[in-house]
């Protein structure tokens, strides 16, 4: 996977509709915003691939960095396709999240001080003192911080029709939740949304400054004695006594009518404990923050119907996507393009061109194949173009999914593959009319240059 697969697949995340939590809570739609399928698994992907384009662009090849190891676990997936060195500096070098991520030769660790911020503290004084580019939170990369996040807004107002009554987004120092207002913001100058969403930020519930700030009324962040706070494997990406971005996420929430909603370590098993019996979704504990803040609320009878929307920090769809061969196929083929052909439905083609245009994948092109659990639940059809130049190497002939598991972000995922497998020489025709379609191929990165007309006939 080479950095111009990476670019298109940072953002542009599935969105599903938990239907079976629908049905439970009785709220109206919920919707789960899946980070996840990020490149390296987590939503701060979108910081991280940022920074390493302001630090090439400032001509630095070295990050620096104090962080628990959420950022730098996407900092250190992301940062080895761009040729750039990482230094992080984590309170605890054993207890550091995400440290699968960050064995490689261009990352070193250096364990410092007690807590995150004398990890901010020193790697900013190291940063200066070595001439590398500083990639800590506070007010020289603010901006930063919340434009990354500002993607997420323009994405939900692309994948859904309406407006959006809510959103749940955990938090720590406040950047996701100010990013968010401010993607939401620009679209109601834009006069693309009539009115912002309430924003609510989640974390725990007991050692947040934004959570204890709202709690208490105040609207001035404030600072919590650390000495006070007790950190568990659970909360520990969330706590935060100094929240170097909590004045802008304050002023969110209270601009948008929104609220910070403490979620305690108990509360955040139980519900999760539940909700995996619910959804087929796969997340870890540590990110669940505003889905259990959402379920508890909604339980107590305390919200409206509704749309809303729960952003998911790794959240994700447990799909496996392989590419088929014709001989190995577990149905005949015939059988397999009738499938093909039932799922496409309205937009399918007659079988001989539904034929050929799969048999050209599976000579010189590729046949995606998306399982959930081994069953068979989506299709891609990417066949090999014979142009070198004129036209894009290959062209997506059909993607199709099962018909009663639309929503789970299969289509998105197929589509990804289908990106990376053709180094982004890529082409495909849709209807006119296929709204639905044509909102998932803008999203992953397609444009529409121009019309395609058929021959058939002169008119009268």
């Amino acid at each position: 996977m080479d950095r111009e697969i990476i670019k298109k697949r940072v953002g542009r995340t599935p969105m599903i509709r938990a239907e079976r939590l629908e049905k439970e809570l009785d709220v109206g739609k919920i919707y789960l915003k899946l980070e996840g399928n990020n490149p390296s698994g987590h939503r701060e992907d979108r910081l991280a691939y940022l920074i390493i384009r302001d630090a090439l662009t400032r001509g630095k090849r070295t990050i620096c960095l104090g962080t628990y190891g959420t950022v730098g676990g996407s900092l250190s997936h992301l940062s080895k396709y761009f040729d750039v060195n990482c230094v992080f500096y984590v309170p605890n070098r054993r207890k550091a999240l995400r440290k699968d991520l960050m064995g490689s030769d261009n990352v070193k660790i250096i364990e410092h001080g007690g807590t995150f911020e004398d990890c901010v503290r020193e790697s900013r004084k190291v940063a200066r003192e070595n001439g590398w580019y500083d990639a800590n939170p506070g007010l020289a990369n603010n901006m930063m911080n919340m434009y990354a996040f500002s993607y997420i807004a323009r994405e939900l107002n692309v994948q859904l029709e309406g407006e959006i009554t809510d959103i749940y987004c955990q938090t720590s120092g406040g950047s996701s939740i100010s990013g968010l207002h401010m993607g939401f913001k620009q679209l109601w100058i834009n006069e693309e949304i009539s009115r912002l969403p309430r924003i609510n930020a989640i974390s725990t519930s007991h050692g947040n400054a934004i959570v204890e700030s709202f709690t208490k009324g105040k609207r001035s962040i404030m600072t919590l004695d650390p000495s006070h706070i007790q950190e568990s494997r659970t909360n520990r990406n969330v706590v935060n006594w100094e929240c170097f971005n909590g004045q802008d996420a304050l002023n969110t929430i209270y601009d948008t009518h929104g609220r910070a909603i403490g979620v305690s370590d108990r509360d955040l098993k139980e519900i999760a404990r539940d909700f995996r019996k619910l959804e087929k979704i796969r997340f870890t504990v540590p990110n669940f923050y505003p889905m259990a803040a959402f379920i508890r609320e909604a339980r107590e009878g305390s919200m409206e119907k509704g749309t809303h929307v729960i952003i998911l920090n790794d959240g994700k769809v447990d799909i496996e996507l392989k590419l088929v061969k014709k001989e190995n196929l577990d149905v005949p083929y015939d059988e397999f393009l009738k499938v093909l052909d039932n799922w496409l439905v309205q937009f399918s083609d007659p079988m001989e061109e539904i034929k050929e245009a799969t048999d050209n994948a599976f000579e010189k092109g590729f046949v995606i194949c998306a399982f959930d659990r081994g069953d068979l639940v989506g299709i891609t059809v990417l066949s090999r173009s014979n142009w070198k130049n004129f036209f894009p190497h290959y062209h997506l002939s059909y993607i199709a999914t099962k018909k009663d598991l639309r929503g789970m972000g299969i289509a998105t995922q197929l589509m990804q593959k289908a990106v990376e497998l053709s180094g982004g020489s890529l082409s495909l025709h849709v209807e006119t009319d296929n709204k639905r379609a044509i909102k998932l191929y803008e999203k992953m990165g397609l444009k529409r240059k121009y019309y395609r007309m058929l021959y058939t006939g002169p008119e009268g």
